[in-house]
């Protein structure tokens, strides 16, 4: 009988929290590539792993047997897994979640599907949503998608919102789809979520998503990072957002849902309103009457204490 030993049983959670891995993820967890090609060897031989292609692995029959048996998880593979469609998916879901500051908190939409079925009422199949982490649904629209493809992912956004996910971060692959994001938002109402913050799916976009999902008290960082945090008593509100007796101060990573917000209470309430955020997310405020102060990423990331993965 084959022993399973404890990078095993590191390899197989992996695989229950990505449904399938890379071979990457495989060397990174056994060491030396010799090492990584004999225990995947063993475990394809006893039908532990199962090879999807020559770069992909995931459970077998008897690894998924093993699970439930001996660790009490129930394994659900996917449908179709070799099928194109649904690598292209995994592989999206995969480079959001397996991020440092992300896969401590990451659920993937298919888990997430599962985990919130109730009944005869689950999320479709159609939902574009990758994953969730730390209750903040991710979604990410291609550079080629179509202006029929990023209104669906408004629908989209309006559906999750049915199953718990109020929060939002939408990644773009290029600056066109984020202004074409952004004016469709313009023309849509009622949306129902608390946050959608919309960056690039470039280098920047997704430190500051790192800093979203896992860095939970990055605000408060922002704002102890600023003179006004030494001057005045300051209340944080059930928005999240900052109050002292004469402004409203909202730290924000280009928030868009926040504008209406704060339209609306500007309108109610004599208060300035003062609008931290980073350089180049300036516009997902536009129109709103604030005083915006837009930060340097290296600021940013100073402030929260940002680490790159070599320095964490």
């Amino acid at each position: 009988m084959l022993q399973i030993s404890e990078k095993d049983n590191k390899l197989f959670d992996m695989i229950v929290k990505f449904k399938m891995v890379p071979y990457d993820m495989v060397r990174k967890i056994y060491g030396s590539p010799w090492t990584t090609y004999n225990r995947i060897r063993k475990l394809t031989g006893r039908n532990y792993l199962q090879k999807v292609n020559h770069y992909i692995i995931t459970l077998g029959e008897a690894g998924i047997a093993y699970l439930e048996e001996v660790r009490g998880i129930t394994f659900e593979p996917l449908t179709k897994m070799t099928a194109e469609e649904v690598i292209w998916r995994w592989q999206k879901v995969y480079e959001i979640g397996s991020r440092e500051y992300i896969l401590p908190h990451f659920i993937s939409c298919w888990d997430f599907k599962r985990e919130t079925r109730n009944g005869n009422s689950e999320m479709s199949d159609k939902n574009k949503m990758l994953c969730v982490a730390r209750g903040y649904g991710i979604y990410r629209i291609s550079k080629e998608a179509a202006q029929k493809t990023i209104s669906e992912f408004f629908t989209d956004i309006k559906e999750a919102t049915t199953f718990g996910v109020e929060k939002f971060v939408v990644l773009c692959e290029s600056k066109e789809k984020v202004e074409e994001f952004l004016a469709a938002e313009e023309r849509i109402q009622n949306i129902g979520a608390k946050e959608i913050n919309v960056l690039g799916y470039t280098q920047a976009g997704l430190k500051i998503l790192d800093t979203i999902i896992g860095i939970p008290d990055y605000k408060e960082k922002i704002l102890n990072s600023l003179p006004v945090a030494k001057t005045q008593s300051i209340l944080k509100n059930t928005h999240g957002d900052f109050e002292t007796e004469d402004r409203i101060i909202h730290i924000g990573a280009g928030d868009i849902a926040a504008k209406r917000r704060l339209q609306a209470l500007k309108a109610v309430a004599d208060k300035t309103i003062e609008i931290i955020t980073l350089k180049g997310l300036e516009d997902r405020y536009k129109g709103l009457e604030a005083k915006i102060i837009a930060l340097e990423l290296s600021e940013f990331l100073k402030a929260v204490e940002y680490k790159d993965g070599e320095n964490r």
